[in-house]
């Protein structure tokens, strides 16, 4: 099965100070960024693999990682019954 890994930048999610020991990121949607990632493997037929994803913040700023893998095709074993 064909793999690869990805770290995707989140536009507009920076942390920002609250004070001197809290910085804080503006309200967004985590079903919405998955929906988003996705649709940008779905056009090169990869799938997201949500139980790899990894929310990590690098200088400030959102980045989720994680794995995708090519989708395969469903093969279906028929069974013929006689009596």
């Amino acid at each position: 099965m064909d793999s690869k890994i990805f770290s995707y930048k989140v536009d507009g999610i920076v942390l920002a100070p609250v004070n001197d020991l809290l910085s804080t990121s503006p309200v967004f949607d985590r079903k919405e960024l998955l929906n988003k990632l996705k649709d940008l493997f779905n056009e090169d037929d990869y799938k997201v693999d949500e139980r790899s994803l990894d929310y990590k913040i690098k200088d400030g700023q959102l980045f989720i990682e994680g794995v995708v893998m090519k989708k395969e095709e469903v093969k279906s074993i028929g069974f013929m019954f006689s009596k």
